[in-house]
């Protein structure tokens, strides 16, 4: 039996949109992608980090996979 589940629909948004966020509890989907990279404006970048480690490790998206797309290494 394989370890893989695959994901049926995905929804990327931006870790910097509070409402969005606070709306994906409710959204049905089998995973959240949390952009922190070209979704985020430069200087919302630091908030966003914030915000996108605290949802994850919230729990609060149920038995969503739950991902953050972040940014190149060579990038702030």
């Amino acid at each position: 039996m394989s370890e893989f589940t695959p994901l049926r629909s995905v929804l990327y948004m931006p870790s910097s949109n509070e409402r969005a966020l606070e709306k994906a509890r409710t959204i049905t989907c089998d995973g959240l992608i949390l952009d922190l990279e070209d979704a985020v404006a430069p200087d919302a970048k630091p908030a966003a980090r914030e915000a996108a480690a605290a949802a994850a490790a919230s729990g609060e998206y149920g038995r969503r996979t739950v991902s953050i797309r972040v940014n190149g290494l060579g990038t702030q």
